[in-house]
């Protein structure tokens, strides 16, 4: 079987940080790649969901990243307000 080599830019950061990932599982990163492909190939799909947030959770990303709006909270009330939103 003939290899044939793919070639793909990406931050330094994020490729150590798979690379230690992977050797945890006990992958090199060309067998996650390998393994990412052949799956997709199998399910004829990208293997995972990928979810892609609307208007409001992106504003709160965003100024959640930028520490905006943010409030001290408790679990008690985190249930109350759960409780309430589910309600609707």
């Amino acid at each position: 079987m003939a290899d044939t080599v793919i070639r793909s830019r990406i931050e330094p950061n994020v490729k150590a940080k798979a690379a230690k990932l992977f050797k945890h599982m006990g992958l090199t990163l060309s067998e996650a790649i390998r393994l990412f492909l052949y799956q997709s190939i199998a399910e004829k799909r990208i293997p995972f969901s990928i979810n892609i947030p609307n208007p409001t959770t992106r504003a709160a990303l965003e100024d959640a990243e930028h520490h905006r709006h943010l409030k001290k909270t408790s679990l008690e009330q985190l249930k109350i307000d759960w409780d309430e939103a589910c309600e609707k």
